[in-house]
């Protein structure tokens, strides 16, 4: 394509949006709700989904001991722990070893540790689990067996209520593309409309292109290209709004750069995700405009 054809089309579609007015604001701005909509639930689900994992690489099953279990029977059950395959490695925590973890947890609490008197806190095994056996099913098998083992008091673990975040997490998945759906089709919608009125406003001047000779494809491009501009700037408007928003919930949080980098999940979308919701918006108003000229401005 020629370069002077090129500018052309360029021209023609940015009067075109300039003409387009309130049409023109309404399409941009249902395609920046819908990909806003779609960059919050992508950058909510990403983050979620790297906490939960890091959470699951360093999930612990605790075995709590009776207080009258002796060293025998608690080195007969270290030695039965290291052998269940379910099991990477066991680390043992003594009475007094809990008892000081208690203490530094409750720094600058001290009045909360009056009156405690002995020592209530039991001896532990804590075993860290194989990432394959990472499942309810698995887990209730394993913890049913260690709580039958000799001088075991209780066993305590926290997946379930991981896999029920996950649940969570896959329900608002599909909620989110569910209203994200919706609202694209509602921007397609809109853009196709704007692109109509822009059509019908310009009847006359595509007329008379049509008697010279012009092809559909010459005639359709600023229109088509009208949708995409559309759908970029809403995309984009989207982008920035969405960093916006995550830049204020860190500072609310009180997240330092340094201390996002440490979390797996405190990050915002990678740049392959960032070309993706652009990507999105432009398809909207592309195939608003797309559908809209197809169907009048056949000839």
């Amino acid at each position: 394509m020629r370069p002077t054809r090129v500018w052309s089309l360029l021209t023609e579609t940015l009067a075109n949006l300039q003409r387009g007015g309130w049409g023109g604001l309404a399409a941009v701005g249902a395609i920046t709700v819908s990909s806003l909509i779609l960059g919050c639930l992508w950058l909510l689900t990403v983050n979620l989904q790297a906490i939960m994992s890091d959470w699951k690489a360093q999930f612990e099953v605790v075995v709590f001991l009776r207080d009258d279990i002796t060293a025998e029977q608690r080195d007969l059950l270290r030695r039965r722990l290291q052998t269940e395959a379910a099991v990477a490695a066991v680390q043992y925590t003594t009475k007094e070893e809990a008892l000081a973890v208690f203490k530094r947890d409750l720094r600058g609490q001290a009045s909360l540790l009056e009156g405690l008197g002995d020592n209530p806190l039991p001896a532990s095994f804590q075993l860290r689990i194989g990432e394959e056996h990472h499942t309810p099913a698995a887990m209730r098998g394993l913890v049913a067996s260690l709580e039958r083992l000799e001088g075991v008091e209780e066993v305590l673990y926290g997946l379930e209520w991981i896999d029920q975040l996950a649940r969570m997490v896959s329900g608002l998945q599909v909620v989110g593309w569910a209203v994200a759906t919706i609202l694209g089709g509602t921007a397609v919608f809109i853009v196709g409309n704007t692109i109509r009125l822009a059509v019908y406003a310009r009847a006359d001047e595509i007329e008379i292109l049509r008697l010279v000779g012009a092809t559909r494809g010459y005639i359709r491009a600023p229109f088509i290209l009208e949708g995409l501009f559309q759908g970029l700037l809403g995309g984009t408007l989207a982008l920035l709004l969405l960093f916006a928003g995550y830049r204020y919930v860190v500072w609310r949080l009180g997240l330092s750069p340094a201390g996002l980098l440490a979390l797996d999940g405190g990050r915002f979308l990678e740049p392959l995700q960032v070309t993706g919701l652009l990507a999105a918006g432009a398809v909207l108003g592309g195939l608003g405009s797309l559908l809209s000229v197809r169907r009048f401005l056949k000839a």
